[in-house]
């Protein structure tokens, strides 16, 4: 479940995704050949038939409008029957099976709106049924228009347990020779994702279109990151298919020439990649302890550069690691958090820091659980919850997350905004310690609340319509060259985004890791030299070897015999950036719960950046 550093039970890894299932026939002209290739999967499935080939010819049109799939069923290796055995539970139905392993979702589902989908049924071995719009570039590009999550409101969800998250890929003519001539092609990367955790199944899918005619399309996931929900086994290997039958509603994209201009420039922002052995034996030994079979890239950013390993899956190199969506976990917490903590310092000075959190919320939204508990919560600070140092709930993130915990749960998993505040403020004092800012106690929720009651400072400042995410879209992301950033966040009437889970559920690019990372090891600054964050608050990160403001720190000995503090974002199962004092980064996204980076291996990074560039 959500907020993977600190949960026994909910630690479990790698991804769910399902079972085998009726498969629907292709549009005309034909089916696609289903030859075994790949343990038995179709030819298809492997990388090279989501990217043009060498000798491809440009389409002869372009694609757009919106793409309307039917939920529907996925083949993939295990089976649900397969894992039952050692996972106790049909991992098909996630809510059903975390509830027979004594983490009762009853409240949950007594949510669930008239006529939704209900809770226990929602299925992982499915496809959503949701709708995608494109656009196409001259150069070739396919653009969705929707880069955050794709999802509908509660009351009309999908039967799948999944929602989506697209980026851009490829068109090109699709080949004379072959059965599709006279048709094009489109292929783009897609992650399976859920707003409430963080988890993402990295796919890629392709279909033919000519003129307003679409073929199925033709699905496959072979990779897992940030993977969390149900599976307890490190080394499974996620291989899955489908053939999902769609159809083309056609229309053209509103603003469409803007959005053209605004694709060009993230184009163009984009930092280039490189293979990361072409910095040498300088990265030797870079990951040391570390279980790499497990690792889904990893890499060391120098200047505006991205070196990295290649993302290997079970049917080749994926072809979309720029776009790929991944989870990261608790890294979410510097990602949302921290950031905005030093955007608003720089802003507004840090004194917001050291207001008392609860003067953000109306006493009519919580309702304390006793007088003493009421006279611990009036004394926590924002800065309290950044630290994890509230000094209230639980004695550390075991009980937290644990089944005899049920309101961390109904913090987490609610479905508005309004239960998650109420089940927040419902708990006693910490009896460990006598008031807040004592001892760090990991606890995901106080971030959460942290970030909203910065978002409510914002407002104060700003109006009601400012929110965190806009505020670090367009003063944090974009000045860097970050033009989409997505978040699971809680659920809304519309289904459209609302306030970010903040303790996990980002979901960044690699692209998005590096230059997040470039800005704090850069103290702040942006590329041309403006100050975003808040310069004394980011030193202070290279000056302790304690937790904060969302970042872990570490102490590291150089080359030349000075030790350094060094800050680094840090999620569940092997999801790290390093911001290294020599201005440098170094990153690493991990498949499941069984690629963590302790002290040791994090060092081997902080080494291999030391050598390229004294620290």
């Amino acid at each position: 479940m959500g907020g993977a550093a600190g949960r026994s039970a909910a630690s479990v890894a790698l991804a769910l995704l399902v079972a085998a299932g009726a498969v629907l026939s292709l549009g005309a002209p034909a089916a696609l050949a289903s030859r075994a290739a790949v343990g038995g999967f179709p030819s298809w499935v492997t990388t090279r038939h989501f990217i043009p080939p060498a000798d491809a010819q440009k389409a002869s049109a372009g694609f757009e409008g919106t793409l309307v799939f039917r939920t529907t069923a996925v083949h993939v290796r295990p089976t649900p029957r397969q894992v039952a055995p050692r996972l106790g539970a049909d991992y098909s139905h996630p809510w059903a099976a975390w509830d027979g392993w004594g983490y009762s979702f009853d409240w949950l589902a007594a949510q669930d709106p008239k006529g939704a989908v209900p809770l226990y049924r929602l299925d992982a071995t499915l496809f959503p049924g949701l709708e995608a719009r494109f656009f196409t570039t001259d150069d070739g590009d396919l653009v969705p228009v929707e880069r955050g999550v794709i999802r509908r409101p509660v009351r009309d969800r999908t039967a799948s347990f999944w929602e989506l998250v697209i980026s851009p890929g490829r068109v090109w003519k699709a080949p004379e020779n072959s059965r599709w001539a006279g048709w094009n092609k489109a292929a783009f990367p897609f992650s399976l994702v859920q707003s409430q955790e963080s988890e993402s199944l990295l796919g890629l899918a392709f279909f033919y279109y000519k003129g307003r005619r679409v073929s199925d399309l033709h699905a496959q996931i072979s990779r897992d990151s940030g993977g969390g929900f149900i599976f307890p086994d490190y080394d499974f290997t996620m291989k899955a298919w489908a053939q999902i039958h769609m159809r083309h509603r056609a229309g053209a994209v509103p603003d469409r020439q803007n959005r053209e201009v605004a694709y060009a420039q993230e184009l163009a922002d984009r930092w280039p990649m490189r293979p990361l052995s072409d910095l040498g034996d300088a990265v030797s030994g870079m990951g040391t302890g570390v279980a790499l079979k497990n690792v889904v890239t990893m890499g060391i950013v120098s200047g505006d550069t991205v070196y990295c390993t290649n993302v290997r899956t079970a049917f080749g190199d994926h072809p979309y690691r720029e776009g790929m969506r991944v989870g990261v976990w608790s890294a979410s917490k510097s990602l949302i958090a921290g950031l905005a903590a030093l955007r608003l310092a720089r802003k507004y000075g840090p004194g917001f820091l050291d207001t008392k959190l609860v003067s953000y919320f109306r006493p009519s939204e919580y309702r304390f659980v006793s007088k003493q508990a009421a006279a611990r919560w009036k004394m926590v600070t924002i800065r309290d919850a950044l630290q994890m140092a509230t000094g209230m709930g639980p004695t550390g993130p075991g009980p937290n997350w644990s089944a005899a915990s049920p309101n961390t749960y109904q913090w987490a998993y609610s479905y508005t905004l309004a239960r998650q505040i109420r089940h927040y403020f419902h708990e006693a004092p910490n009896p460990k310690v006598s008031g807040p800012g004592q001892k760090f106690c990991y606890m995901d929720q106080d971030m959460w609340a942290a970030a909203l009651a910065m978002q409510r400072f914002l407002q104060q400042r700003e109006g009601p319509r400012a929110t965190l995410l806009g505020m670090l879209s367009a003063e944090v992301f974009r000045p860097i060259g970050v033009h989409h950033f997505a978040a699971g966040t809680v659920q809304t009437r519309s289904g459209k985004p609302g306030f970010p889970l903040t303790a996990w559920g980002a979901l960044p690019t690699i692209d998005t890791l590096a230059k997040v990372g470039t800005l704090v090891a850069n103290g702040g600054s942006a590329p041309d030299g403006t100050q975003i964050l808040d310069e004394d608050l980011i030193e202070s990160l290279y000056a302790t070897s304690a937790y904060q403001l969302s970042f872990w720190n570490i102490e590291y000995t150089s080359q030349t015999g000075e030790t350094f503090a060094v800050p680094y974002m840090y999620g569940g199962g092997g999801n790290l950036v390093v911001c290294m004092p020599n201005g440098l980064v170094g990153f690493a996204l991990a498949d499941n719960r069984g690629a963590e980076w302790d002290a040791a291996a994090i060092r081997t990074m902080i080494g291999a950046a030391d050598r390229i560039k004294p620290l």
